[in-house]
């Protein structure tokens, strides 16, 4: 339960966490982001925190999201600490994120230096630039058809997938598409990720301008990926472009050895 001290400024001063709910059947007209009369979209509820509460920075803002299909969400700055999105963490199936509009690309937007958890839910690729955050915990990943990456990071963000399922099949175009994309001073980090059916892409990580990509080794289904290229790699875990490492170009790599993410575990 969210409380209040007083009004200033036309903002409510937070003393807690603020909690609102979205849901296929709520309203972003006339819903009040409670259980019972809640909004109809996570983008709102960001917004209508943003306009009437002030977080100090000290709170988070949780939005619990009904099961449903929702359109492509973006987080574009937030006075919160941090948004957790939270879907069903015991079904993250029924809870689907996915472009619908069009020209959107990811289902999952974030950045203007965002800070953002999401449980539970099921994302069509996922977009993280400008300084901002993404923990993904027990959700699936799929591929947009509009994306050529599942996972994209960019200008100095982060992405900690903690635990995941890739539900997919092919990712955009074969030869100009990646599972994972990284670039300009960010990080992808990939720990307990499954893939459910062979993913197909063009390159599975590739990581450029100072980026780095940790893979976790022991994935049980890690060569269920068939990429025409494995990685841009200098070393087993971080991968980055060996174009910005010219003195270890010739060490032995993932670039050089190809084919499954399982053949780089001995190097």
């Amino acid at each position: 339960m969210s409380e209040t001290m007083f009004i200033s400024e036309s903002k409510q001063i937070l003393t807690a966490s603020l909690k609102l709910y979205v849901a296929p059947t709520g309203s972003d007209e006339t819903g009040q982001g409670t259980e019972t009369n809640p909004f109809a979209t996570i983008d709102y509820a960001v917004v209508w925190a943003n306009r009437n509460y002030d977080f100090s920075q000290n709170f988070d803002l949780i939005i619990a999201v009904e099961p449903g299909t929702y359109d492509a969400v973006q987080i574009y700055g937030h006075d919160a600490r941090q948004v957790e999105i939270i879907g069903s963490p015991t079904n993250p199936g029924v809870v689907k994120i996915m472009p619908i509009r069009e020209g959107a690309d990811f289902g999952l937007a974030i950045s203007y230096s965002s800070s953002v958890i999401v449980k539970g839910l099921d994302l069509a690729s996922v977009n993280v630039t400008g300084f901002s955050d993404l923990e993904i915990e027990n959700c699936h990943l799929s591929p947009s058809s509009s994306s050529p990456s599942l996972v994209f990071c960019s200008n100095h963000s982060s992405i900690n997938i903690e635990t995941a399922l890739v539900k997919a099949g092919r990712i955009g175009n074969e030869q100009k598409s990646s599972c994972y994309e990284c670039e300009l001073h960010s990080h992808i980090e990939v720990a307990e990720v499954d893939y459910e059916t062979t993913v197909d892409c063009g390159i599975f990580c590739d990581a450029r301008f100072f980026a780095s990509i940790s893979l976790e080794a022991d994935m049980d289904t890690k060569n269920n990926v068939k990429a025409a290229r494995l990685a841009r790699a200098i070393a087993q875990s971080v991968i980055c472009d060996p174009d910005f490492f010219p003195e270890r170009a010739e060490q032995q790599n993932l670039v050089k050895l190809g084919g499954q993410v399982g053949q780089f575990q001995d190097i």
